[in-house]
């Protein structure tokens, strides 16, 4: 009887965690939406930048407690100070990644402003994994199990800007999907809530699993290069 009941604790507590993704998906993708809405074409010193940035930090950091009850669940407290320093820093990519591309232009700027977004949200979520394993946020930065999935997310980032702003070169791909009877914009959040459902599944499931190798005393000793006696 204990065994079938821990079976289906462990079951909700499975479909609870995938559960907290998807909605942590759908914040996302919806507040990146509203932000893109306030930036594009505004003057960056307007009211609407400003209101912009703060609707991506406020989404960001219920992204971000989301993401802890993911992995943590409700048995440990909220560690908000170094949440708030993730969303703060995440916030600060998103607008550097808007400007960088907005600054180029054409495809030239997708391009290079998508390389430097990929490299530099493998750090963020080096450090965000950090955040949500107790750990200080500069015990390491850069975690190579992060490359793969903070590449994934920088190029459906550039997919989703490049099809709702028609960025000049893309329009190929913008008639291409306007020719099967698709909305671009439709198809662009689409393929970005795709990356964001597969970046949050992968950083859950490291963030989960280096926290257990973390409290098992003879993998830390092992990971560290001694050998637990």
């Amino acid at each position: 009887m204990r065994a079938l009941d821990r079976f289906r604790t462990e079951r909700f507590a499975v479909l609870y965690r995938w559960v907290l993704v998807l909605v942590v998906t759908g914040v996302e993708v919806a507040v990146l939406g509203v932000w893109l809405a306030l930036f594009d074409g505004a003057d960056p010193l307007s009211r609407s930048v400003g209101v912009g940035v703060v609707v991506l930090l406020v989404g960001l950091q219920v992204s971000q407690f989301l993401t802890d009850l993911a992995v943590n669940g409700t048995a440990v407290g909220f560690p908000l100070g170094g949440t708030l320093a993730v969303s703060v820093s995440e916030t600060v990519l998103w607008v550097g990644w808007f400007a960088v591309v907005t600054a180029l232009g054409g495809l030239r700027g997708a391009f290079v402003g998508g390389v430097a977004f990929a490299v530099a949200l493998a750090v963020q979520h080096t450090v965000e994994t950090n955040a949500l394993r107790g750990a200080p946020l500069t015990e390491r930065l850069f975690d190579p199990q992060t490359v793969g999935y903070s590449l994934l997310t920088a190029t459906a980032a550039g997919v989703w800007f490049a099809l709702n702003t028609r960025v000049e070169g893309a329009e190929p791909a913008v008639d291409l999907v306007s020719s099967v009877g698709l909305a671009p914009a439709t198809v662009g959040g689409v393929v970005l809530a795709t990356g964001l459902l597969v970046e949050h599944a992968m950083g859950v499931v490291v963030a989960r699993r280096e926290r257990d190798e973390a409290r098992t005393p003879a993998r830390r000793g092992y990971r560290s290069g001694t050998r637990a006696r």
